[in-house]
């Protein structure tokens, strides 16, 4: 697969739910021109649109700039048969399925098989312990950029770094929370009437 897209980050989902909080999304796209995402991190962010939640804000968002074709998906389909092959071979080695079976954690390992196939030069996620276990020559390869250095190079000063991390926090919270409720098992509230 030649790509054009090499000129742009590709975010997993972590970062895009603090970009849209901050409102940073902006800034990222009229800096860069677009943003692209692995197949299985739209997935993962698409399945928040049917949630009645702050989630479900973040998936109305990035579908609304799907549409308007300032963030683009890179889809597994789309790369060579060998290429698939070594991707998924790839993500076997990591202790993980196949691309087509959804498994937690997944978006960063197969973000950046994908951007090194496509040769992506920027990597944004905010998974630390995941860029840590890069191996030296992979880190040679991609720049990781985490949410403090997003932060950092996009904020116009530190009070509103300092703002929008609070924020950001924030919302990140209430919409953690509201996933635990939304996840509940609803035999819990049953059991609490009638124990209560």
């Amino acid at each position: 697969m030649s790509s054009t897209l090499s000129k742009y980050p590709i975010v997993d989902t972590d970062i895009w739910v603090s970009l849209v909080f901050s409102k940073f999304d902006e800034r990222l796209i009229k800096s860069y021109g677009s943003l692209i995402f692995a197949d299985v991190v739209a997935k993962e962010i698409m399945r928040w649109k049917s949630n009645d939640s702050k989630a479900q804000e973040v998936a109305l968002h990035f579908d609304e700039l799907r549409q308007h074709k300032l963030i683009s998906i890179i889809d597994f389909h789309n790369f060579s048969v060998f290429e698939q092959m070594a991707i998924n071979h790839q993500l076997e080695e990591y202790g993980l399925q196949r691309v087509n079976i959804t498994e937690k954690n997944k978006g960063e390992f197969v973000s950046l098989l994908y951007a090194l196939n496509l040769d992506v030069k920027i990597f944004k996620t905010n998974d630390h312990a995941f860029s840590n276990e890069l191996d030296d020559t992979t880190k040679q390869l991609i720049t990781i950029m985490h949410w403090d250095e997003i932060l950092d190079k996009f904020s116009k000063d530190f009070k509103e770094k300092i703002k929008v991390e609070k924020l950001v926090r924030q919302k990140q919270e209430n919409m953690k929370k509201q996933r635990q409720a939304y996840q509940q098992d609803p035999r819990w509230d049953k059991l609490k009437q009638f124990l209560g």
